[in-house]
């Protein structure tokens, strides 16, 4: 694992915080479908994992529409 290639993915996606809150941070078993996590954090948790991949094109439908104005502003300028 790339560390630093994470911890950029992870400032990129504004999951930092959302990490610091979960009880074992980035070990914490998300639960099926991922219902204890809020819209907005399944869309960034999903742009995470596409953008740690290292590939030439992303496919992506919508994905800050489920973020608030605040997060979907740092998300684009990311």
């Amino acid at each position: 694992m790339d560390r630093a290639k994470y911890k950029k993915v992870l400032h990129a996606c504004s999951l930092k915080k959302d990490l610091e809150l979960f009880s074992h941070g980035d070990q914490t078993i998300i639960s099926d479908k991922g219902i204890n996590l809020s819209g907005g954090q399944k869309q960034r948790v999903q742009l995470a994992r596409a953008l740690y991949q290292d590939v030439d094109i992303y496919l992506l439908d919508d994905p800050i529409s489920a973020v608030d104005a605040h997060i979907g502003l740092e998300l684009f300028k990311e």
